[in-house]
């Protein structure tokens, strides 16, 4: 029987995988992804690092965001050349090793059959494949760390050592280093925990039992504490703002992650000059099932969330994990809800996942095995029909601009320009060209507040400069701050080459200043 449950979840693994491959090497490389370059070649930012010697070991990337990541993909960077492939593998198979985890979760708190249904729906979840496959949200060691450390809990629970509660919290203190807003993570654990299982937190809290708890999960963020020691408080300062966000504006984000619609138009673009057609079998029927099921954007999990409400009111066994997921989502979402600029993009939202996964599967479980399993390959089909909605688009009208396909041509034509210097006037292809080039192109993001400096920059003429296109720009000051003193020098832009994506769009423009016209 453990065979058989193996070789349907290595079955299931390798079915991911695949998907995630087929997006991977569609997508160009997005700039917050890119990241993790940051602390491995020349030109790229870091907020703290540590010094040892002359070597300087990355630490934050940015105020919220460690660089554990960094730190795992520094050696294998080495033995594999940085690309989309290479770069996107490891958070696949981070996505496939979730889905084991998933499992086993349910399958010791809810039982086989949960586990099952559970682990099918994640698997099929767009969303979830999509941002594990990219990662630019820093969200697949975010998945691994927390379902190992509660899976850990889940065993101390049941009485094993304290070793094992310590490194639940190790894990935890890791999660928070890798990114500080696993604190919303943990805050919605906590409550839900409190709020449904008061009795088991109770009997568990010792003193000896929260030192161990206390100084594991000191050690795991260990790296984020020294840096807010240094500067103080500077994740704290630098982030927890109240919103001015409207919430219903980020519930609605939470609902359309929820429903798979949210990177449609994000990572898949709008009809292109020169759609494509599709080149091989995949491709061909990844069409035709578009237009045979009418282009599905949306998929059936937000109703099965009510059903799984109504089942676990009417039957007593799944209520309290039922409604542990339910919290445990509210609160989690409740802090993004609340602060600046959270909340308000999937690589936030889907932070809450898997719980309420995990609400439809131990309400589904209850019922007759045979309803079970056509209500389970029903949210499968659906959400499957949406992934092939994401796929049909994207090979159709490419990816958008922050995931464009010209970023491999850019950084082709700038590395045979033998630019002395290269000025990079917009957001949102700076990381992605410092990770290709493997730091090789003297590439430099052009935010400049000193007018001298700015002076320097354009009156020499070995110097190159990048920008989007003006459809595409994300901001348009940095560029003006360079034609102004151009201007002030009487000197104009001068055009020296169009990058165009796959589909035919003008993406990025490389040029120089010049006198005389």
């Amino acid at each position: 029987r453990e065979k058989n449950v193996l070789l349907g979840l290595a079955v299931l693994s390798c079915a991911f995988i695949v998907a995630g491959w087929l997006f991977a090497q569609r997508l160009g490389i997005e700039a917050d992804e890119a990241m993790v370059a940051n602390g491995i070649y020349p030109h790229g930012v870091l907020v703290y690092t540590w010094k040892f010697g002359s070597s300087r070991v990355p630490v934050m990337l940015i105020s919220y965001l460690g660089a554990l990541k960094t730190w795992l993909y520094n050696p294998y960077f080495a033995l594999w050349k940085p690309g989309a492939l290479s770069l996107r593998l490891p958070t696949v198979l981070a996505g496939a090793a979730t889905l084991w985890l998933f499992f086993a979760l349910l399958d010791s708190i809810a039982g086989r059959l949960a586990a099952w249904i559970g682990a099918l729906l994640l698997a099929t979840d767009v969303i979830f494949l999509l941002m594990e496959t990219t990662d630019f949200g820093f969200v697949a060691l975010q998945f691994l760390l927390k379902l190992s450390a509660i899976l850990l809990l889940v065993r101390f629970h049941r009485g094993a050592s304290q070793w094992t509660l310590a490194a639940t919290f190790f894990l935890f203190g890791l999660a928070m280093w890798d990114k500080a807003v696993f604190i919303w993570v943990l805050f919605g654990l906590t409550a839900a925990v409190l709020l449904v299982y008061p009795l088991a937190v109770l009997r568990r809290v010792t003193r000896r039992n929260l030192a161990v708890a206390g100084a594991s999960m000191l050690l795991g963020a260990l790296p984020l504490v020294m840096y807010n020691a240094g500067r103080p408080l500077e994740t704290f300062r630098a982030n927890a703002k109240l919103a001015n966000e409207p919430i219903v504006k980020k519930a609605d984000i939470l609902l359309r992650t929820v429903d798979g619609y949210a990177l449609f138009g994000f990572m898949t673009a709008a009809q292109p000059p020169f759609p494509r057609s599709p080149h091989n079998a995949v491709e061909s029927l990844s069409s035709r099932l578009s237009g045979w099921l009418h282009a599905p954007h949306h998929n059936l999990v937000a109703p099965a969330l009510v059903a799984a409400l109504a089942i676990a009111l009417l039957t007593r066994r799944p209520r309290k994990l039922v409604l542990f997921a339910f919290l445990t989502c509210a609160f989690t979402w409740l802090p993004m809800a609340l602060t600046a600029r959270a909340g308000t993009g999937t690589q936030h939202t889907i932070l809450l996942w898997p719980w309420h996964l995990l609400a439809i599967a131990a309400a589904l479980a209850q019922l007759p095995v045979r309803w079970a399993a056509a209500a389970t390959a029903l949210l499968a089909v659906a959400n499957l029909a949406v992934a092939n909605q994401y796929y049909a688009e994207l090979v159709r009208n490419g990816p958008a601009i922050r995931f464009t396909d010209a970023i491999n041509p850019l950084r082709e034509y700038l590395s045979a320009s033998g630019a002395k210097q290269i000025f990079i006037a917009d957001w949102g292809f700076f990381e992605p060209l410092n990770l290709l080039s493997e730091g090789e192109l003297p590439s430099y993001f052009a935010f400049v507040r000193d007018p001298a400096e700015l002076d320097r920059i354009v009156t020499e003429p070995r110097h190159l400069f990048v920008a989007h296109t003006p459809t595409f720009t994300f901001q348009p000051e940095l560029r003006s701050q360079f034609d102004d003193r151009a201007r002030a020098h009487g000197l104009h832009e001068n055009p020296v080459k169009i990058i165009f994506d796959r589909n035919g769009r003008s993406t990025f423009e490389v040029f120089r200043f010049q006198g005389g016209g």
